[in-house]
């Protein structure tokens, strides 16, 4: 059975109350009776003094023990108490008040102490027995008193307490149902303003919000938390609505281009052996642009989707970063760019040799791609105790202030006439993060642009152990995928 929060509120609250109670109950029901014991023993001591002190006075007139007795039993009367006169062998010599059995005798261990409970004729008794020794005489006082009346206070007190008791628990439980339903109403509020919201109202601007009575109690900052929640379910929604848009701008050109060269070479039923060649070069050069923006696609998605995971193993950063500069030396000779490393060498270092070798190759490329034509690219690798830094320079035009950190947004192309789907620097940076470090814009001028790739000397376990599918997930060759963050 599932109980409601409103139910499970006015239970716990109607237990709190009763244990409550009931332990008050308890209390006064045990300090009450200690304290009635205590009045009756004190009032008993009193009349057993009294009693003696009239024997002692008896038995200054000259009367004996059995007359002595019958004065002080016309002299001390006490309504509900029983007095007797015993000799010093604790036979009873005289009793008045009530009744006791004529062979009864009080235990000789009951005499002088405070008070102890005696029973008779099936009745409790309350007792307190004194010996008296003085001028020649010896004898034993008694006084008892009924404890009918005393429990049946006890009774009368416990039964009073107990309506109150259930009295209380009602009033708990109804009044929990009512300060459950007051207290839960904003939440409920809150809960239909969170089913009312659909994806058009979490992409909309301004972005929605749940509205709490009170922002600094807890619900106010549970409708923070969910407000922030939504804020971030809001911008993962539009970056993926702007990703697909972005996508689809970047694959409409190429499979345009296909589709247009294919209409026109078909036009035709037949066509010399150069036209055909000059279709299928532009079919193949499209093709191998889709495939390049594709795979670029999947890494970035992939990698931003936590499904890509780091696969450590001892490298020498310093190697990796002179075999991209080697890969691409080709490339940049034909543009009549020269790329140089320089720095420290046997940079040890503990990361996937595939994510950096990505790293630096697009770096590298991007850098040789704006490098006016003779120019140089050069990658500084620097050692310290704490990390390791690559600064890659070129020679290029340099970035406007505004663009400097938008490079590294999806799809940014600054000059449009460039190859590329502005993808390089966005997935470069995802790799130096996913290493625990950073990709930065040190400074861009009329001179040049220089990139800072920052990693810690050692690869923390959060990012080395990244989640990823039951098969794992390789980032494509530098071969496929050669996209310039700017170009």
């Amino acid at each position: 059975m599932s109980w409601s929060i409103r139910a499970r509120l006015s239970l716990s609250y109607s237990a709190l109350v009763l244990a409550v109670l009931a332990t008050a109950t308890a209390v006064i029901a045990g300090v009450e009776s200690r304290g009635s014991l205590a009045r009756l023993d004190a009032e008993l001591q009193r009349l057993n003094l009294t009693v003696g002190a009239v024997m002692l006075n008896e038995f200054g007139e000259g009367l004996d023990l059995s007359g002595a007795a019958l004065e002080a039993s016309t002299e001390v009367v006490t309504p509900g108490r029983i007095l007797l006169i015993a000799d010093q062998d604790r036979s009873i010599v005289r009793a008045w008040g009530g009744s006791v059995p004529p062979s009864w005798r009080p235990d000789a261990g009951s005499l002088d102490a405070d008070a102890s409970s005696v029973t008779l004729d099936g009745a409790n008794y309350r007792m307190v027995g004194r010996r008296v020794v003085a001028n020649g005489h010896a004898f034993v006082v008694l006084v008892l008193a009924a404890m009918a009346p005393l429990e049946a206070d006890q009774r009368e007190l416990f039964g009073t307490l107990s309506v109150g008791i259930a009295a209380a628990l009602l009033v708990a439980i109804v009044g929990g149902l009512l300060i459950g339903k007051l207290a839960l109403r904003p939440l409920s509020a809150m809960a239909g303003q969170a089913a009312a919201l659909g994806e058009r109202n979490l992409t909309r601007a301004p972005a929605p919000r749940l509205v709490a009575p009170n922002a600094r109690d807890e619900l106010g900052q549970l409708a923070s938390a969910f407000n922030g929640l939504l804020g971030r379910l809001s911008s993962v929604l539009s970056s993926q609505r702007q990703f697909m848009a972005d996508a689809s701008h970047q694959l409409r050109t190429p499979v345009s281009v296909l589709r247009t060269t294919a209409d026109v070479t078909l036009r035709r039923a037949h066509r010399p052996e150069p036209d055909y060649r000059e279709a299928i070069t532009i079919v193949t050069e499209q093709a191998v642009r889709l495939t390049r923006l594709v795979d670029a696609m999947f890494v970035l998605s992939r990698a931003q989707a936590g499904g890509r995971t780091l696969r450590p193993e001892p490298v020498y950063l310093d190697e990796i970063v002179a075999e991209c500069a080697r890969g691409l030396s080709m490339i940049a000779g034909e543009r009549g760019v020269r790329v140089e490393t320089t720095g420290d060498t046997d940079v040890a270092f503990v990361g996937d040799d595939d994510c950096l070798r990505q790293l630096f190759m697009n770096l590298l490329d991007n850098a040789v791609a704006h490098t006016r034509a003779g120019g140089l690219v050069t990658a500084h690798t620097h050692v310290t105790e704490q990390q390791i830094s690559v600064r890659l320079t070129d020679q290029g035009e340099g970035i406007p202030a505004a663009d400097r950190e938008r490079i590294f947004e999806r799809f940014t192309r600054l000059d449009r006439h460039r190859p590329g789907a502005g993808l390089g620097l966005p997935i470069a940076r995802w790799m130096a993060e996913a290493h625990g470090g950073t990709l930065e814009l040190d400074s861009s001028s009329s001179e040049g642009s220089v990139f800072v790739v920052t990693l810690p000397r050692a690869v923390r376990a959060e990012h080395a152990t990244a989640p990823s599918d039951a098969q794992g997930f390789a980032i494509p060759t530098t071969s496929t995928l050669k996209e310039s963050g700017t170009g």
